[in-house]
């Protein structure tokens, strides 16, 4: 015991305070956690979206969230309040400080309220990925018709190198330039009402990559189409694999 005490005492006063330092930053950052979740969010026209959330908690206080729905720019929403005793949180809309949301933490642990609006209700539920979020993003959907489509869509939007976009940020504004992703995310949602991220269209155009460029891309779509090296011609083999066993799929 005295020697620790010697110890301490021996420590000059930067050093204690630098020690001292790195340990609350250190405790700060370990409570502060960011995590990828999912739910649903509904848009101005009363239309139920997928929804994909940033979320970043400290302890069991949720104290970032922003919405970053596929396709889209973001939506950072602004924390209000966090009870972690009565187990809500209270938000509001970006730049729209009277649209306001208590969302409830259930004991499931998924959180759902309402945005009120004037005479709109628009709902709001988000969570940790469960089946029925892989079930909203196709994953049991089976090879069909439906798929080929997609990516016959696809091939025609990325037609000509003019008409591609090489910087994907996974944000799908223009209806001029695109990149994979977003020519898939269009294709899908002209062919079949909106995108689902683990349908087969979508599925098989991943695994076609992995199997001409295996384990060379981590974020597979991104890093594919942002890649110096890949050419159009090679673009468009990766689509004509993918439809080729699709079809084989079907059969």
């Amino acid at each position: 015991m005295q020697s620790s005490i010697k110890k301490i005492k021996s420590l000059s006063y930067p050093n204690l305070f630098l020690l001292l330092f790195l340990f609350f930053f250190s405790s700060t950052a370990f409570a502060q956690k960011k995590e990828l979740w999912f739910g649903t969010y509904t848009d101005q026209n009363g239309q139920t979206h997928q929804g994909r959330y940033n979320i970043i908690r400290d302890g069991r206080a949720l104290t970032s969230i922003t919405l970053a729905a596929y396709g889209k720019s973001p939506i950072e929403f602004t924390v209000i309040k966090n009870d972690t005793v009565q187990r809500f949180v209270k938000i509001s809309w970006p730049n729209m400080p009277n649209r306001i949301a208590t969302l409830i933490q259930y004991t499931n642990g998924y959180y759902a309220g309402n945005f009120e609006d004037g005479t709109k209700v628009l709902p709001m539920v988000i969570k940790e990925f469960n089946y029925q979020d892989a079930q909203l993003q196709g994953n049991w959907f089976k090879p069909s018709d439906i798929e080929v489509n997609i990516i016959e869509n696809t091939i025609k939007l990325l037609d000509s190198k003019k008409s591609w976009n090489k910087n994907d940020t996974r944000i799908c504004e223009s209806n001029t330039t695109y990149s994979l992703f977003c020519a898939l995310y269009e294709s899908s949602i002209v062919i079949d009402g909106q995108y689902r991220h683990l349908r087969p269209a979508i599925k098989f155009v991943r695994e076609a990559i992995q199997e001409k460029y295996p384990k060379k891309y981590d974020h597979v779509l991104v890093d594919f189409n942002n890649a110096e090296e890949i050419s159009i011609q090679e673009l468009h083999e990766i689509l004509k694999l993918a439809k080729h066993n699709l079809i084989k799929a079907i059969k």
